[in-house]
């Protein structure tokens, strides 16, 4: 009993080193990750999956297969499933040990953030299939703006989706709330960054968005 509750209530930050450190600085799979995490469902493979392009730091070259593997993922949830499920060929996947530690090991401030902010509350709304079911469309449309290859439009998406599995993760109805508000902010940056990309080149794009958003 006391065992479950301490499993319960442990920190994101010791899920996340807890995993790290078993990979024993071996590289995994994506199918080992799902057994490790099978008890937390779609959240925590959600929230590992988010993290790199949620820096603040460069990630290149992870936004576009996470984002399809999200996308993926929202699908499931969609309809219905309480577990992920990856077909062999996803499972066989490599995650590599140097991905996983740079995801987990500079992630400092935003899983002392998501930490200082998420526990359970309204869980009810967390547990609610209809409620769930909008958080699922958003994963999707969030992670369809990060396979595209184009600046600024991964980090903003990806951090609503890190925000929204960890809600999910805590059962946080006030957190999956917030992650839903800030959808519309992160898609306006996304398609704005796309439409500089197609109409001005994509040099132009940062400057163009800081001077758009009022950052300059």
């Amino acid at each position: 009993m006391n065992l479950a509750k301490e499993e319960k209530n442990s920190r994101l930050s010791q899920e996340l080193e807890g995993f790290l450190v078993g990979l024993d600085g071996q590289d995994s799979t994506l199918g080992a990750l799902l057994d490790h995490i099978a008890g937390k469902g779609f959240g925590l493979l959600l929230l590992i999956l988010a993290l790199p392009a949620a820096l603040p730091i460069p990630a290149p070259g992870y936004a576009t297969p996470f984002g399809l593997l999200m996308m993926f993922l929202g699908g499931q949830m969609l309809v219905g499933k309480n577990h992920p499920w990856l077909p062999d060929r996803l499972r066989k996947k490599t995650l590599k040990h140097k991905t996983c530690a740079f995801a987990i090991r500079n992630s400092g401030k935003v899983l002392k953030l998501v930490e200082w902010l998420v526990r359970p509350r309204l869980s009810k709304l967390a547990t609610n299939r209809a409620f769930l079911s909008l958080v699922s469309i958003v994963i999707i449309l969030m992670a369809a703006f990060m396979v595209l290859p184009i600046p600024l439009t991964n980090t903003a998406p990806s951090f609503v989706i890190f925000l929204l599995a960890a809600g999910m993760l805590e059962e946080d109805g006030l957190v999956l709330l917030g992650g839903i508000i800030l959808a519309p902010l992160a898609a306006f940056i996304a398609i704005m960054a796309v439409y500089y990309m197609v109409t001005k080149g994509p040099e132009l794009i940062e400057p163009m968005l800081k001077n758009l958003l009022g950052l300059n």
